[in-house]
């Protein structure tokens, strides 16, 4: 663990700015300065991700591609603020891929490849962080709660696979794609996202309108958990064939990209079951 005390530092700075994010999201004035910094790391891991498919031959139409996915993030922002607008999310990303083909009109050659990959950017980037502030103000539930839930679930699940892993991992999880994971690691860090989750559920019972039932923190738990590290594995599996280390050169961080990676994947389980399931 050389970079220890480098990520030690870098991960202070970072919690402490999105405690007072979280803190401060129901602020008048400052909730939009919440969703325009949600949509900004978007922009970045977007431009991130271009590094990624540049690297393979892909032409991205930037910044085209950096405002379509700002525009997409803040639908979910709006789409919550705003009385009988429930399907701009939808609507702004079917407007989005129609631009995109737009602006390969004049595309002859590969025009096929470089719309899937950037109609993948949006999927995989622009939607889930747009879930965030999907989740941050969702309406009849307390949402600085279920944001701190799916962060503090998601991260600590990291943290876990990285000490054990680190300490006592011996079995490689995905060698050819992330040879420092270890099965060790991942099993330990599914325990700590459980018990997280275990530990919100005790705590809900103080959190107003948060509330994490009996079945609900052990089924959250193991599935953010579980698909937690599958998305760091799936950001992995891309800039190895990239051939990149690290999605930026951000002291301590790497990039935008390898802090989300993780997150992307969670987001949309937390939004889904808020929007879907839970209300």
């Amino acid at each position: 663990m050389p970079d220890l005390y480098r990520r030690l530092c870098v991960s202070s700075i970072t919690i402490a700015l999105v405690v007072c994010l979280i803190v401060f999201a129901f602020h008048p004035v400052f909730q939009y300065f919440v969703a325009g910094f949600v949509a900004l790391l978007a922009g970045v891991a977007i431009w991130e991700y271009e590094q990624f498919a540049k690297a393979k031959g892909g032409r991205l139409i930037m910044p085209a591609l950096i405002i379509l996915s700002i525009v997409e993030v803040l639908s979910f922002f709006l789409n919550e603020e705003l009385d009988g607008f429930k399907s701009l999310p939808i609507i702004f990303f079917f407007i989005a891929f129609l631009i995109l083909f737009a602006l390969h009109f004049e595309e002859k050659e590969g025009a096929i490849v470089d719309l899937a990959v950037s109609s993948f950017g949006l999927l995989y980037i622009a939607v889930p962080m747009g879930m965030i502030l999907g989740i941050l103000y969702s309406s009849g539930v307390d949402g600085r709660w279920w944001i701190t839930y799916l962060l503090v679930v998601t991260k600590i699940t990291d943290v876990g696979a990285y000490f054990a892993g680190s300490l006592w991992g011996r079995r490689k999880l995905a060698p050819n794609i992330s040879p420092k994971k270890t099965i060790e690691g991942a099993v330990f860090g599914l325990a700590c996202a459980i018990l997280a989750s275990y530990l919100f559920h005790l705590a809900s019972d103080y959190a107003g309108t948060f509330h994490l039932g009996m079945y609900e923190w052990l089924f959250l738990g193991l599935i953010l958990g579980a698909v937690g590290q599958f998305g760091d594995l799936s950001e992995s599996l891309l800039k190895r064939d990239a051939n990149k280390k690290d999605s930026n050169a951000l002291p301590g961080l790497g990039g935008v990209l390898d802090a989300l990676d993780s997150i992307l994947f969670n987001a949309p389980i937390i939004f889904i079951y808020l929007h879907f399931m839970k209300i």
